[in-house]
């Protein structure tokens, strides 16, 4: 076993390609943006939002070759076997408040090693929430962030400047596997240069502020929806406001006039995101008895779209009769293949669905369809070409091979295809009976 956690081990560095090609293509878009903002000049502490459970570390170590290590919560050290596997994954323990006062006493030494981490150069990555929420908002940030920090300073010997880097990572769906993730690095907060311009402040004062700067830079990177009574409202109107074409062309359009370039992908998804939530909350500061009825009116939609099993996106980008049906003849001619894919997949969606049954937090739903996968890939890759090649000529059986090799993702794009067919039938035989929506 590796001496400190952050030394070379040639075992993970294999596993590491595997696992880097494995995450990459659970989503069906995979960007990163704004790597050319990670310091090159001195020690730095990634700090990320914390919305998706174990997958937020699985598509941050993706990121780039080169090797991480990530804080998870003490609790989970607790079994020898747990705590060996998860030193080997380079994952250090940090405790909390919430773990007992005796608890906290041990962090000095995850400080300590924090430290060691950050001054070897290694990426160090921190969840500075301290505990993971589905939402598009943020918690009050912990203080261990900045605790490691100032540790860093006083044991810096080069006298280089500490970093931390605050990354977004947002996802096109919470809970649907094979969606999107933008990993989006922001501009680097200086700490030491913080700290040494408020030297003459107390302690507590400069941690409270440092707590806000990062919670502002943390913002900056994701759509950010203030965490109050309109948190599902606002939401819900972004996404209709966005999910319409022509209000997405044309917001986009003026964002890129105004920055001056052009946002690619998922980053002008996220762009027209933000601007419709600006636009929700600005009604709210400028005109609050307007912006309540429109988000009550909103929130009522909300409700019976849910009850009703019809998606925003139906509602936002309606489809019309004809369109309609050509989308359900391809879910027909689809059918036949899912059908296979459903029998293909079986070995790997089976003990998924075990495991969901005894999970009771819903943002472990994408971390458990991920591990299922990573675990049983190459096992049912060799399965079923014994089962192929056995009961086959070597032609058939290698194009069943090659059929079988996107089963998964199929499975889980073509119900996604589905549900939205379903969803744009019942909006056409129900959109009467819903809510007055004149927004």
């Amino acid at each position: 076993m590796k001496n400190r956690i952050q030394d070379k081990d040639p075992l993970y560095t294999f596993l590491k390609i595997f696992v880097d090609w494995s995450v990459r293509s659970s989503y069906r878009r995979y960007q990163v943006e704004g790597a050319e903002n990670i310091p090159t000049d001195g020690h730095v502490i990634w700090a990320a939002n914390h919305t998706n459970a174990l997958m937020d570390p699985m598509v941050l170590l993706s990121t780039s070759r080169i090797p991480k290590v990530f804080v998870a919560r003490a609790d989970i050290f607790r079994k020898k076997w747990a705590s060996k596997v998860l030193y080997f994954l380079r994952v250090m323990p940090i405790f909390r408040i919430r773990d007992g006062l005796d608890a906290v006493k041990h962090n000095d030494q995850s400080i300590a090693t924090a430290t060691s981490v950050i001054l070897d150069g290694m990426p160090f990555v921190i969840y500075p929430e301290a505990t993971h929420r589905p939402k598009h908002s943020l918690l009050k940030l912990s203080k261990g962030i900045f605790h490691i920090a100032e540790s860093v300073i006083a044991n810096s010997k080069e006298n280089k400047p500490v970093y931390i880097l605050p990354i977004g990572i947002e996802y096109g769906d919470y809970f649907r596997f094979h969606n999107d993730v933008l990993i989006n690095f922001g501009k680097p907060f200086n700490i030491t240069e913080f700290i040494s311009e408020h030297a003459d402040e107390p302690q507590p004062v400069v941690m409270q502020k440092m707590r806000e700067v990062l919670t502002q830079k943390l913002a900056e990177q994701i759509v950010y929806i203030p965490d109050d009574e309109d948190y599902d409202a606002i939401w819900e109107y972004a996404k209709l406001k966005a999910g319409n074409p022509d209000y997405s062309k044309k917001t986009l359009s003026e964002i890129e006039a105004r920055q001056g370039k052009k946002l690619k992908g998922l980053l002008g998804v996220q762009a027209v995101d933000k601007q419709a939530v600006a636009d929700a909350l600005a009604l709210r500061e400028s005109k609050p008895d307007q912006a309540r009825e429109l988000f009550a009116k909103v929130d009522a939609l909300r409700l019976w779209r849910i009850q009703n099993g019809i998606s925003v996106r139906t509602i936002a980008n309606e489809c019309g009769g004809l369109k309609l049906l050509f989308r359900i003849l391809i879910a027909i001619l689809g059918l036949p293949y899912y059908g296979f894919c459903a029998v293909v997949g079986m070995i790997k969606w089976i003990p998924t669905m075990l495991i969901l049954r005894n999970v009771k937090d819903d943002a472990f739903y994408n971390t458990a369809r991920y591990g299922v996968r990573l675990a049983l890939a190459i096992p049912a890759l060799i399965v079923w070409a014994l089962v192929f090649f056995l009961l086959f000529n070597w032609k058939i059986a290698a194009v069943l091979m090659i059929l079988s090799l996107p089963s998964l993702k199929y499975l889980y794009d073509y119900g996604s295809y589905f549900r939205r067919v379903s969803s744009d039938v019942r909006w056409k035989l129900r959109k009467k009976r819903a809510p007055k929506s004149d927004f």
